[in-house]
């Protein structure tokens, strides 16, 4: 079953899998301090990157996956939101794609998740900050062009070929999910190697509404290979790092 691991190529499916890979990232990663622990940095090459979290009392409590691609984007950063459901070393942002001057507005607000947001202690808001960021498919649509795209669609009201929809922002609006639906223009492509796993992923980045985004994708979602020049259309859960300083 494809999930956020598989998508940069690690077949986690069970504990046993995920202390499997816990332990490679103990082993070759690299021990970054934070304000509430440590995390263990470690890059496996191509991109992919693992962040497993140990809390102060030297205890794992957590393991996110990141892929550091292509994109920039420059955001107005708005918000860091703290979920009653994350561990003391997760973290997450609101922000606005291409903010105002005032940085409290822009073409689309959306939430995503930070890997390692604890190395940068009390971050400021709101500020202008270029960040890298990636969307890992949860279902993913492929359209060779954009006028099989539209022929897809049924009804007289039709998305857009770049369209975005922050999904994390509706619902709870105190705990807000890190996930998107949204279409765009596949820019370049390729499928990356594992080396570590012995497995392959998908991986474009994409022009949508806001800007450009990697996107990172089980080979198992694909019912077609992704291409420059293709539609993508998909829901997913979003994952960056900040390119500046805060």
């Amino acid at each position: 079953m494809a999930n956020h691991m598989t998508s940069i190529g690690f077949p986690v499916q069970s504990r046993e899998d995920f202390e499997q890979i816990a332990g490679v990232a103990i082993e070759h990663g690299t021990l970054l301090e934070a304000d509430q622990g440590q995390y263990i940095y470690f890059e496996a090459g191509n991109g992919i990157e693992l962040w497993l979290q140990v809390n102060q009392e030297n205890e794992i409590i957590g393991l996110n996956p990141h892929f550091a691609g292509k994109s920039r984007l420059e955001v107005g950063l708005t918000a860091i939101i703290d979920r009653e459901t994350d561990s003391v070393l997760d973290g997450a942002c609101h922000a606005w794609m291409e903010p105002d001057e005032s940085l409290e507005s822009g073409s689309c607000p959306f939430v995503f998740d930070m890997p390692n947001l604890g190395l940068f202690g009390q971050v400021e808001v709101p500020q202008r900050i270029s960040i890298q960021l990636t969307a890992f498919s949860h279902e993913v649509n492929v359209y060779d062009n954009e006028e099989e795209y539209s022929q897809s669609q049924e009804g007289e009201v039709k998305f857009a070929a770049e369209s975005f929809i922050p999904s994390g922002l509706f619902g709870n609006s105190n705990e807000p999910a890190s996930t998107a639906i949204f279409t765009g223009r596949v820019v370049e492509a390729t499928v990356i190697p594992n080396e570590y796993a012995g497995s392959s992923f998908s991986w474009c980045k994409v022009k949508t509404l806001g800007g450009e985004i990697d996107v990172v994708t089980d080979l198992e979602l694909l019912d077609k290979d992704i291409a420059v020049g293709s539609i993508i259309s998909g829901s997913f859960w979003l994952s960056a790092k900040f390119v500046d300083e805060p």
